[in-house]
């Protein structure tokens, strides 16, 4: 059972919302900005409750490769979404990885389901799920207590697997050819990490 629960839902544009309710009942807003266009900008930040919100994460997608960089504002870390990685959490060096699952969260769309697993344990520890035929709406379910930076990194995470796979779909649907679905695995820290 999830101890947390982002809704994910499309915003104005290409931007998305997430939701998510405290202990106390208290709704908390995040806001993703989307830049697919602007070069010059991260292709995806996370603000606090809408754009004018202060900045919390930033991902930058690497040209012509699949790899990503996710950087939070509180963590002088860098996540890598890449092949392999490294993430910190309680002080443990860990890898995760997001993987596609249809055992677990929403079953009701042709894309598949993420679940992002302890490569080590094989401990399931979020699910992303979709809401039906969307590439990225839909909910993010973490099952434990990991923190506030665990949740933002696993958020930014898993909406920036999402986003590539969108933006990937739209190329080649444009370019005539057949989808592709690739999951990346993602990993923080400083030493070692994925290919970015």
């Amino acid at each position: 059972m999830s101890t947390r629960q982002f809704v994910v839902a499309e915003a104005w544009g290409p931007h998305y919302t997430a939701a998510t309710l405290d202990a106390e009942g208290s709704q908390h807003r995040l806001f993703i900005e989307n830049s697919p266009h602007a070069p010059k900008k991260p292709d995806l930040t996370l603000h606090h409750a809408d754009v004018d919100g202060p900045v919390l994460g930033l991902a930058q997608f690497r040209r012509f490769s699949s790899n990503c960089s996710v950087r939070l504002e509180k963590n002088d870390n860098e996540i890598h979404l890449a092949k392999k990685g490294l993430m910190y959490i309680h002080g443990d060096r860990r890898s995760l990885a997001w993987k596609k699952t249809r055992s677990l969260g929403n079953h009701r769309t042709p894309y598949g389901d993420m679940k992002l697993i302890d490569e080590r344990s094989q401990e399931v520890m979020a699910v992303f799920s979709r809401d039906g035929f969307a590439f990225v709406p839909g909910s993010l379910d973490i099952y434990g207590n990991y923190g506030e930076y665990f949740e933002q990194a696993s958020l930014l995470t898993g909406l920036a697997v999402r986003e590539q796979q969108r933006r990937q779909t739209t190329r080649s649907v444009r370019a005539g050819r057949d989808n592709v679905y690739t999951m990346g695995v993602v990993g923080v820290g400083g030493g070692g990490g994925g290919g970015c």
